[in-house]
């Protein structure tokens, strides 16, 4: 089974809306094909901004971003791995400040920070980022 790469996105950022709402978020979903955020997160007066990118499964190897458009914002990049090849599995949870996603994302040799990727093993033995959802919780991190 496969998804098409727009099921992925979409799949994505409902699977991370519904997990902040469940650990007591608002969360506001925008629409659109040329968005940079994705969701909006409310919590005690905060707002954050969020940028939410998926894998299909463990095969599917890495993430891609294009670091370019991410620069110059506040943003708390959220990655997924649907698992969709075991249906049993729940999907994975990866939470990023910017800063931390621009550093780890390794440009690619022909259109450097363009086309940049993050593979999900070496973020997955890192054991660092996985179901981190204390980054919203500090104003740093937050847009307004």
């Amino acid at each position: 089974m496969a998804l098409e790469k727009n099921q992925t996105g979409i799949a994505s950022e409902f699977y991370v809306a519904a997990e902040l709402s469940r650990l007591g978020y608002d969360v506001t979903i925008t629409f659109g094909n040329t968005k940079s955020i994705d969701l909006l997160v409310h919590k005690d007066d905060n707002v954050y901004a969020v940028q939410v990118k998926g894998i299909q499964q463990t095969k599917s190897i890495c993430w891609n971003l294009n670091k370019a458009k991410f620069k110059g914002k506040n943003l708390i990049l959220v990655l997924v791995n649907l698992h969709i090849d075991n249906l049993d599995a729940k999907p994975e949870f990866f939470v990023l400040r910017q800063s931390e996603a621009l550093a780890l994302f390794i440009d690619t040799p022909k259109e450097g920070e363009n086309r940049t990727y993050l593979d999900y093993k070496r973020l997955k033995t890192m054991n660092i980022y996985q179901n981190r959802w204390d980054v919203f919780s500090t104003t740093e991190n937050a847009v307004l």
